[in-house]
């Protein structure tokens, strides 16, 4: 994670640089200024939970289908009421802090852990059912894809696990510094991205790497594909770039935060979303780099947020509330 060391928009007839080159007139690498952005603050936060609970900076949560809520507190993991008032269970067994979750069916989620492993549990239960061991230094991020787990470390690599035996079945290497997040661009093909300020695409059939993406000045917090096949990092130089998946080159930068980005989001038509420890959440097009909309409201670092099915944005923060934004 991050304290490691510490619709509409676009065409299907029209490719992204094709769309690029007739909205704007910047040159691909510069940034957008923010004095030529169209800003929307009209958006509404509904305070859907405030956490009961000091040790939750909500890194990462799960909303339950009946509106409960997973989040991680400090080393546990904790499933609490639809307002966050009650702590209905405690799901304790890792001996550092919790940075990603993912359920993988209706009742069994996976954690990860600064403890360097990942758990598996029943919600039902309660209970541990598994841990999996074989990174050597944080775990930051999990995904799932089929019958497969993804995993992301600070020991500089990537691990493919199979949810069947929950064997480690490949290790990929290629970075130099932590890995800090991890993106599928489709069933073959990941994208992940660095403390050593790249992001790179990989086979995930081979392990080999296919591009490596420099441009970054520093960490690269998150990475996202848009569904024409761009790549869209984010990182703590408080940048966001839009990349060409083939050639690497960097087709647009992004600015507006005032402090550093901690994770993105593309909609179904496209549009980027990005959270800040600056407090807040930022939507931005594509088409030109413009900032569309600005939504405050948070009080504190937003680590994470969720896209639902309504297209609608949750948010979690540090401050220790799960809003809505509509």
């Amino acid at each position: 994670m991050l304290e490691s060391s510490s619709s509409k928009f676009i065409s299907n007839q029209l490719s992204f640089e094709t769309v690029l080159s007739h909205q704007i007139s910047h040159k691909n690498s510069e940034p957008i200024p923010l004095e030529h952005s169209i800003i929307i603050n009209n958006l509404k936060s509904e305070l859907i939970a405030q956490i009961n609970d000091t040790s939750s900076l909500l890194y990462d949560f799960i909303l339950l289908p009946n509106r409960n809520i997973l989040t991680e507190c400090s080393n546990d993991i904790k499933l609490w009421s639809p307002t966050g008032s009650e702590c209905l269970k405690v799901f304790a067994g890792h001996t550092n802090r919790v940075w990603s979750l993912v359920m993988i069916d209706s009742n069994r989620f996976l954690s990860c852990s600064a403890d360097k492993t990942i758990k598996l549990w029943d919600l039902l239960q309660s209970e541990c059912l598994i841990t999996l061991e074989s990174h050597t230094d944080w775990v930051n991020r999990i995904i799932v894809s089929n019958d497969n787990l993804i995993s992301c470390s600070d020991d500089c690599t990537i691990k493919i696990w199979d949810l069947c035996n929950f064997k480690c079945i490949k290790t990929i290497e290629g970075h130099n510094h932590y890995v800090q997040c991890i993106k599928l661009l489709n069933s073959s093909i990941l994208i992940s991205g660095s403390a050593d300020r790249t992001v790179k695409k990989w086979n995930l059939i081979t392990g080999e790497c296919l591009k490596t993406f420099i441009g970054h000045r520093n960490w690269v917090s998150s990475v996202e594909t848009l569904s024409t096949g761009e790549i869209v990092s984010s990182s703590l130089d408080l940048t966001i770039k839009i990349w060409d998946a083939l050639s690497a080159k960097c087709l647009k930068t992004l600015e507006g935060h005032q402090t550093e980005i901690t994770c993105l989001a593309v909609t179904k038509n496209n549009m980027i979303i990005s959270a800040s420890k600056d407090f807040s959440i930022r939507m931005w097009c594509p088409f030109n780099g413009e900032c569309t909309a600005i939504l405050t409201g948070h009080t504190d670092y937003i680590y994470n947020f969720k896209l639902i099915d309504t297209g609608e944005i949750i948010s979690g923060s540090s401050d220790r509330t799960i809003r809505l934004w509509k």
